[in-house]
């Protein structure tokens, strides 16, 4: 019942989505079939030929006749008549009778004369006015903006406000139009007037004129013909020489702006009304309300008249289009506005071409077309998809156009209808399938094999992904992983077992394309490189494929790196650094080095007071002291003086490397030191409130902030000039009151000042010089100060702003990478200056900069003030883009090169701005570090029950937020609060760059409750979105997974976090 249901549903949507469509249809098809009289002719009217672009050739064809071949009735001409039509019809400058008819003999309408002269004499079309100056003139007349053209360079003459754009055009109206449009008016009335008596007076000497420059001709017996209504061939000819004299001899003065197409969602033509100098012509596109150009690239044709520019991807609204760059006064009309209507969609279509599937989980693709013929990446939430099936849950695969239903639980022969309804533009596409048999695998395509992380070669202990496509007894692809574990035999031919076959190596879709990969396991304990032959079989055929296995590296020397600073007794964390290598002075990798110690290779023991990170009295497992993130030894304490060592056992070869060291007396603070960032001298004025930091350092000259109860900081504060009260307060952090007038000297724990940043607030009026000093000292019981080891003082200097020394400089840094053309080469984004996009994405921002103008005393000492940027020019807005937000300036790198920045900023004095060169690098993106929030191993506090399946692993339960720090930014994924920002709950900046980062997690080391069977056991695994999947095989309501580790891998960084579960 249910099914019926949904079926009629389903039924009733299609049928709602395509009536509209019909009507539309039959619509058009009623209006092309009305031919319309003009009222003002009292000659009967022609009627109008079919307006017919002709196909556009191929980049590859250079046939200078090419479009005119297409044409029947073309043949017959002379092959230079040929080629001068072929030139109009590649300018879309004329139209045709039909799709394979030019109509040479066909008699020319006003609006057609109106279009091509608009187009040939460089005329300004102006697209953005909506409505037209004559009332025949419908507002959605195609040929509506070539008619305003020839009204606004009053080459309507013999009109006043109707154009009759169906009727006919004479003879001897095409010449003198031609010649007035081509500026030649003066010059034609000089001319001596035609005697010829087929010509009316008002004519004569434009015709004269005419035939003089070779525009026109006379016709049989010498006879101009004037009053004969124009055929389309010698219209053509006339209009394709007026051309050329356009083009030459009567070339206008100044250049300007003729025309606007767009030609795709970030693709814009622009014609000028003459040839320009392209190294000088520099053409912008503004949206409407913005004084910056966008980022755009312009690329010019042979003629120089003709140019093509690639921009962001453009949104509904107003733009326009500014010619600049060239000699004063050599531009007339440099502006041009126009309205962008791009993101709708046009057609929508089911393209999988099968009418029956497979009863099992099949894949549907889509296309989406936008008005200019591109396709359209859409994403879930541009569709609503409905499926008429009893399983009406839809998987969608970003990037692909595409998504997979299950219709397993369908009836054999029965029909499901899918729809879909694009959501901004409303458009449909519907199709209904018949359901077939149960697919049996009778094909298998085998790929490349992929490996987590991005790494290149498989490693024993490794995890891979084999990619493959398989197809069913009918060709339709096998999507279904169940059907392909069900359907596709596996066996491995190799020296040895080389791959783990326990674990049923299932097929998943790694990298969520639709089609399932793959996994297989290399053994750990490999004893040297394997090859191993993959074998398929299927119910049609078998496939093999060679791939190649390297086990893991046997440690022959190591070398123990000593710390740079002397340890103490009492210190905590300390790392030692590894660099091993095997006999054939191959280095290890850091995950290879941890991987050494892991795996049993290597053994790493202290002696002395050295407690290493993997205690044997607090730790289960396998106790291991490197750390993951970075390959190096880690001591978790030190808990004695003396004699110490750290031990590398290469347990193959049973030799120990060692490193002595001799543990230092406890730490005691020394002296006194200034933080790099702040400065002995101060200057203050009102509203600025600087920070000023002390550091201790013990007597190895290494920072210290342990508290000891016979050690303090004594702070001081003195006025030495000026107004009493010119500082306010001074706090430390958490607004904690720290000296002032009224209480000028104060004893503060060592920890209470060492590294904490003190805030200092002047008067918003009073002036004066002040000394802030910070002593260390000993004291006694009674807190009486016994000796002073060491003392520092900083000078506060507060002062009136509008009589301040002050100097501005830009901290903006060296340099920046070029994201645009990072994400444009990845594929990430539709063009490299889309930087409109990149602002707006939370992940391509991140490799942007803040705009910010530093300020410097006289003396060189930074001033804690920031002035208010209030722009950001930009020389070559093609390799540097800025986000245009006063509030929070913003600029980022598009392409490689340099260019030159200008900052305007406020000051007290008034506005100011500042000059430098910028470089902008094309570095790869390169992963530098992988963070995790939470430590490791991490006890989770009702893991025992805890519902894991579809937890994120940044979940403050798990992992809680991680990173991907690279040179374009430092990609985070965390939870958020749902609001406004963060709709889903959740903060993901790595998967929209996943496919440069290529991180990558997995599941290893799973431990189970004692006593669970393997039949029991529970299964978890990692997807590409970073989501748990995790199913209770032996309980519902409780896990008997009690500890796993995640491995956390992007390029060739490698971190591991362990999950135990109580």
């Amino acid at each position: 019942m249910n099914k019926q249901i949904a079926l009629f549903l389903s039924f009733l949507f299609f049928c709602y989505c395509v009536t509209p469509m019909a009507y539309a249809a039959d619509t058009s098809s009623q209006t092309s079939q009305t031919t319309t009289t003009p009222s003002t002719s009292t000659t009967p009217s022609a009627t109008p030929a079919a307006t017919t672009k002709a196909t556009t050739p191929s980049s590859s064809v250079t046939s200078d006749t090419y479009l005119a071949d297409q044409f029947g009735d073309l043949k017959s001409i002379s092959k230079d008549d040929k080629k001068k039509i072929n030139a109009l019809l590649k300018m879309d400058a004329i139209d045709t009778a039909s799709v394979d008819s030019f109509g040479l003999d066909q008699q020319i309408t006003r609006a057609q004369l109106a279009k091509s002269v608009a187009i040939i004499l460089g005329l300004r079309i102006d697209k953005a006015v909506a409505t037209s100056n004559f009332s025949d003139v419908q507002s959605d007349d195609p040929t509506r903006p070539y008619i305003e053209a020839l009204k606004n360079s009053a080459l309507t003459y013999d009109v006043v406000d109707k154009f009759n754009p169906t009727g006919q055009v004479t003879r001897q109206e095409l010449a003198m139009l031609l010649i007035k449009g081509l500026g030649l008016d003066e010059k034609a009335k000089a001319e001596m007037p035609s005697k010829d008596e087929t010509v009316d007076s008002t004519y004569k000497s434009y015709v004269t004129y005419a035939i003089k420059q070779k525009i026109m001709t006379n016709q049989t017996e010498g006879k101009f013909s004037g009053s004969v209504p124009v055929t389309r061939k010698a219209f053509a000819l006339a209009v394709y020489e007026a051309m050329q004299l356009h083009l030459t001899t009567a070339k206008p003065a100044k250049a300007s702006i003729a025309e606007v197409k767009l030609m795709g969602t970030g693709k814009i033509s622009v014609r000028l009304n003459r040839d320009v100098d392209s190294n000088k012509a520099i053409l912008n596109v503004t949206k409407y309300g913005s004084d910056t150009a966008m980022p755009s690239s312009t690329v010019w044709s042979d003629d120089n008249m003709n140019a093509t520019l690639e921009t962001d991807a453009l949104t509904y609204g107003k733009y326009t289009i500014e010619l600049s760059g060239m000699d004063a006064g050599s531009i007339d009309k440099g502006k041009i506005e126009f309205l962008s209507e791009v993101g709708q969609i046009q057609k929508l279509e089911i393209v999988t071409s099968s009418e029956k599937l497979p009863k099992s989980k099949v894949l549907i693709e889509f296309k989406a077309t936008n008005q200019y013929g591109e396709n359209e990446i859409l994403s879930a939430s541009d569709l609503n998809i409905m499926v008429g099936a009893q399983n009406r849950k839809v998987d969608f695969y970003p990037d692909k156009n595409a998504f997979t239903i299950d219709l397993s639980k369908e009836l054999i022969d029965s029909k499901v209808m899918v729809s879909l309804l694009e959501k901004r533009s409303f458009k449909t596409a519907s199709k209904s399938f018949i359901v077939g048999d149960f697919p049996i695998v009778s094909k298998i395509e085998v790929g490349e094999l992929k490996i987590p992380g991005g790494q290149l070669i498989f490693k024993a202990g490794v995890r891979a992904y084999l990619k493959l496509k398989a197809y069913d007894q009918h060709g339709y692809p096998v999507v279904d992983s169940d059907i392909l574990n069900m359907g596709i035999h596996k066996s491995f031919t190799a020296t040895g077992n080389v791959i783990n076959q326990t674990g049923g190596n299932d097929f998943v879709d790694f990298d969520n394309d639709g089609f399932p990969e793959m996994q297989m396991e290399a053994n750990m304990d490999l004893d040297g490189d394997k090859e191993v032959i993959v074998n398929l079989f299927s119910a049609g055929e078998q496939v093999s494929t060679t791939i190649n296995v390297t086990a893991l590296k046997t440690p022959a020397t190591v070398v123990i790196k000593p710390l740079a600073e002397p340890a103490a007794e009492g210190d905590g964390e300390k790392l030692f650094g590894l660099v091993i290598k095997d006999s054939t002075g191959y280095e290890f990798s850091t995950s290879e080095i941890v991987e050494a110690e892991t795996t049993g290779r290597i053994s790493v023991y202290a002696t002395g007071g050295i407690v290493l990170e993997a205690d044997t009295l607090t730790r289960e497992g396998r106790q291991v002291a490197i750390r993951s993130t970075d390959g190096q030894i880690r001591v978790k304490e030190v808990k004695a003086a003396g004699p110490a060592t750290i031990n590398v056992r290469m347990n193959a070869l049973n030799e120990t490397v060692t490193l002595p060291m001799n543990i230092e007396k406890p730490r005691k603070p020394n002296s006194i030191k200034l933080d790099a960032e702040s400065s002995v001298s101060v200057t203050l004025f009102n509203g600025v409130n600087p920070s000023t930091t002390f550091r201790i350092y013990d007597q190895y000259d290494i920072e210290y902030s342990t508290n000891q109860t016979d050690y303090k900081v004594e702070m001081k504060l003195e006025k030495i000039s000026g107004e009493k009260g010119a500082i306010s307060k001074t706090v430390l952090p958490g607004n904690v009151a720290l000296v002032s007038d009224a209480n000028p000297i104060l004893l503060k724990e060592v920890n209470q000042i060492a590294g904490k940043g003190i805030t200092i607030t002047p008067h918003a009026t009073l002036k004066g010089s002040y000394r802030l000093t910070a002593s260390l000292v000993k004291v006694d019981s009674n807190l009486q100060i016994v000796e002073t080891l060491d003392s520092l003082s900083v000078s506060l200097n507060v002062v009136d702003i509008k009589k301040a020394d002050l100097v501005y400089w830009l901290d903006l840094g060296d340099s920046l990478n070029a994201a645009g053309k990072l994400y444009y080469d990845w594929g990430n984004t539709k063009s490299v200056t889309d930087a409109t996009y990149l602002f707006n994405n939370a992940s391509y921002k991140l490799a942007g900069k803040d705009v910010v103008v530093g300020v410097k005393d006289s003396s060189g000492y930074k001033v804690s003030y920031t002035p208010k940027v209030k722009w950001l020019a930009v020389s070559n807005p093609n390799i540097i883009a800025f986000n245009g937000d006063p509030v929070n300036p913003k600029f980022i790198g598009i392409n490689e090169g340099k260019t030159t920045l200008k900052v305007f900023f406020d000051t007290p004095l008034g506005q100011k701005d500042l000059t430098m060169e910028y470089p902008i690098s094309a570095d790869p993106m390169d992963v530098s570090e992988l963070k995790i929030n939470q430590p490791t191993p991490k006890s989770v506090a009702g893991g025992a029950a805890l519902p894991l399946n579809g937890l994120y692993v940044w979940d403050t339960k798990l992992m809680g937020q991680i990173q991907v720090v690279s040179n374009y930014g430092s990609f985070v994924n965390q939870n958020c609060t749902v609001s406004a920002s963060c709709p889903t709950g959740y903060q993901d900046q790595i998967t929209p760059v996943n496919n440069i980062l290529q991180a990558k997690m997995w599941i290893s080391d799973i431990v189970y409750l004692t006593g669970t069977t393997s039949a029991q056991q529970d299964t978890i695994s990692i997807g590409n979105d970073f989501k748990i999947s995790y199913t209770r095989v032996g309980s519902t309501t409780s896990n008997n997974i009690k500890q796993f580790t995640i491995n956390f891998a992007s390029q060739d960084q490698y971190k591991t976090f362990i999950a135990v579960l109580q």
